[in-house]
């Protein structure tokens, strides 16, 4: 990563995430609220007023008002759903359906009558906005989780840059996979949420079906299930740890870096460890990712060290990871060398 100072990203990270995290509880709140008014009780009211609401901008959301009775006490209620104002809401039609003077169903609470509205349930518009705020999240989650790997980084480097060990009697693993089996799940959801918002809103509008967003969200279910189970079974295989066998002296390689299986390779002919640093241009400048890597005598790969990880870590994370991995294999720890386009490929 680009090294410069966190406190401006994590004031607009602060702002974003209030921004989303409120959003959501809202959404959340009035999907619940209106699901539950489904067993709401019912009595019949008189619509007083039906109109277009205006917004600070322009005109925006319904304004309905009417009266209904319960157990004789009259009460006055103003709201059509529990989310008036929602931009994926037909307004115009709605007032058609509730002209001023109408008689309608009102819904109410029994255990408060003045809690009431005219149209109860869920529609494909609530399980629409919620498929757009899965995705916003995850990015939030993303992003915070980048965050907290830096300012942990600056403040402190665990041993081995917090890659955990695992010490056996014959063998030592260092699992160094991407992610786990539910952040996998969590990202694909999102990723899928993302993608399939799109084509919902050119065939169902902003205001869908119910059948299409239940398949929808079905399919973003079963997408997050199937990578879940896929990514624990790779997980657990064990294909993408390094492991150092004391008694065979040998080293296998993970599955990473573009390899397409674990590589075994004789502990003696590894002359040291690298760090490859990774050069990325973006809108916002260059940043710089770091990939610890094996040096090997007598072939080629001496010039082109075998990557330990697909994706690059920060300098403090792979520095440290490098050093406890030099000392590990008695070897010499080589710095930081510039990544090579041909070190890309599979080792």
């Amino acid at each position: 990563m680009r090294k410069s100072g966190l406190l401006n990203p994590l004031v607009l990270l602060v702002c974003w995430t209030g921004i989303v995290v409120a959003g959501t509880c809202v959404l959340v709140e009035t999907t619940v609220r209106q699901h539950l008014a489904l067993n709401f009780s019912t009595t019949k009211g008189r619509i007083v007023r039906s109109e277009i609401g205006q917004g600070s901008m322009s005109r925006r959301g319904v304004e309905i008002e009417y009266t209904y009775a319960v157990d004789g006490v009259k009460y006055h209620g103003h709201r059509y759903r529990y989310d008036d104002h929602n931009v994926s809401m037909e307004w115009e039609s709605t007032l058609v359906e509730h002209p001023r003077w109408s008689s309608k169903k009102i819904y109410y609470d029994p255990q408060n009558p003045a809690d009431a509205l005219l149209e109860p349930g869920v529609d494909g518009a609530d399980l629409l906005l919620l498929l757009f705020a899965l995705s916003l999240n995850v990015l939030t989650f993303i992003l915070w989780r980048a965050m907290f790997a830096r300012l942990r980084e600056n403040f402190h480097v665990q041993p081995a840059g917090g890659v955990r060990i695992l010490k056996q009697s014959r063998e030592t693993r260092v699992p160094l996979g991407d992610t786990s089996a539910f952040g996998a799940a969590f990202y694909t959801m999102g990723a899928v949420a993302f993608v399939a918002a799109f084509p919902v809103v050119i065939v169902g509008g902003f205001d869908p079906s119910m059948r299409l967003m239940q398949t929808t969200w079905a399919a973003v279910l079963a997408a997050g299930g199937a990578v879940f189970v896929w990514r624990l079974v790779r997980n657990w295989s064990g294909i993408y740890d390094l492991r150092i066998n004391q008694n065979s002296q040998t080293i296998i390689l993970p599955q990473t870096a573009g390899r397409h299986k674990p590589l075994s390779i004789v502990r003696r002919e590894i002359s040291g460890v690298s760090l490859q640093r990774r050069v990325s241009t973006g809108p916002s400048g260059t940043y710089f990712s770091y990939l610890p890597a094996l040096n090997h005598n007598g072939s080629e790969a001496e010039s082109n060290p075998m990557k330990l990880i697909t994706w690059g870590w920060s300098e403090a994370k792979a520095r440290a990871f490098s050093q406890w991995l030099s000392q590990e294999l008695g070897v010499e720890f080589k710095g930081v060398e510039e990544e090579k386009p041909e070190g890309l490929a599979a080792s």
